[in-house]
């Protein structure tokens, strides 16, 4: 059995990624999953959080914000709204809308929309932070 398996990760504007990964390891509305070659079949909903896949090349990062994974004949596909890859992160920007976001009309409350909208730029200034490189602009 071979020891990689393709992944596409798919957003309404295309591909965001498309190969062969050894490891990919997604977040689900119930926690995170870890997906290796021959895994069963799986149909989960995603949640928002870090989606890492090991390539040969090594290992890249993105930010997933809810969506569908499937697992069939080898392939994980991952169908989200919104991917970004932690190389297209920078971190002084996600720190400048973390602050706006924190100082906007309606800090005060929660909501369930506000809470996703808090975790997806946690999610992405972690990412940016401890993956993204040098990217700081």
């Amino acid at each position: 059995m071979s020891s990689s398996f393709r992944c596409a990760v798919m957003t309404p504007d295309g591909a965001a990624f498309d190969g062969n990964v050894s490891y990919a390891s997604f977040p689900a509305w119930d926690g995170q999953y870890g997906v290796m070659a021959g895994m069963s079949p799986l149909l989960d909903r995603l949640g928002i959080g870090p989606l890492r896949l090991d390539t040969e090349s090594g290992t890249e990062w993105f930010s997933v914000e809810e969506g569908f994974a499937h697992v069939r004949d080898n392939t994980l596909t991952i169908l989200s709204e919104s991917v970004h890859s932690v190389k297209d992160l920078s971190v002084n920007e996600l720190q400048q809308e973390m602050r706006e976001f924190e100082s906007s009309e309606g800090a005060d409350r929660l909501s369930d929309e506000r809470n996703r909208e808090l975790k997806r730029l946690k999610t992405r200034l972690e990412l940016a932070e401890h993956h993204g490189g040098a990217r700081t602009a």
